[in-house]
């Protein structure tokens, strides 16, 4: 469960030096929403976003004066000027909780992955992070199904049910769960592999275990 299995690898990136509109136009190239800025030997200096971007241009309301004067401006000058240096970053290393917490912690769309030596590696989004849960949870895999259960007290129901699946020849490949929020007991979430949906059900109800939903 590494970013580096999920991050976009080899990204685009461009040096300090570049114009605001040169910028702008790759965003637009390459419909991105953030460019890493580097230096010379591809260590990580900063990032800037097509919000960035747009807080450097003239707003709308301005004067036609006031727009040409702002545009003047922005003609001339680099990214280095409006890039936010002070970034949260990711290692090879770090997993998709860590990658989890900093999004939601820093409110940002994504986040550079670096090595030992600050060098950019990728770029990790909240796009990659749902396909990799995705993947996680087998999302989209042929046979798939989810099969909510009721966890009872008192005993192993994992292993029960593992036990119920592998007896009636399917195989269990997730298994999540999840407390109630009034304390009265738990969920279990299971991703099964199986074209037999009816016979799964049957299996579990007479093995005692309260289906609650199954899609």
């Amino acid at each position: 469960m590494f970013v580096k299995k999920y991050m976009t690898t080899d990204p685009v990136a461009i040096g300090p030096d570049v114009l605001i509109l040169d910028a702008l136009s790759i965003l637009k190239e390459k419909d991105f929403r953030h460019l890493p800025i580097t230096d010379s030997d591809g260590r990580l200096l900063g990032m800037v976003t097509d919000r960035d971007i747009r807080s450097a241009l003239p707003s709308s309301v301005a004067s036609v004066e006031e727009r040409q004067r702002i545009m003047e401006r922005v003609r001339d000058t680099a990214v280095s000027a409006i890039m936010s240096t002070d970034l949260n970053t990711l290692t090879m290393d770090s997993t998709l909780d860590d990658a989890l917490i900093l999004l939601m912690k820093s409110n940002v769309g994504a986040i550079p992955v670096i090595d030992s030596g600050k060098r950019l590696q990728g770029i990790f989004s909240i796009r990659d992070l749902m396909r990799a849960y995705g993947s996680l949870f087998g999302l989209g895999e042929k046979g798939s199904v989810l099969i909510t259960v009721r966890a009872g007290q008192g005993k192993n129901v994992i292993r029960h049910v593992a036990d119920v699946l592998a007896n009636n020849g399917v195989t269990l490949t997730r298994a999540v769960r999840e407390e109630n929020e009034d304390g009265t007991g738990a969920f279990l979430h299971l991703r099964v592999n199986t074209f037999n949906q009816r016979a799964v059900h049957s299996a579990l109800k007479e093995a005692g275990i309260e289906i609650v939903s199954a899609s």
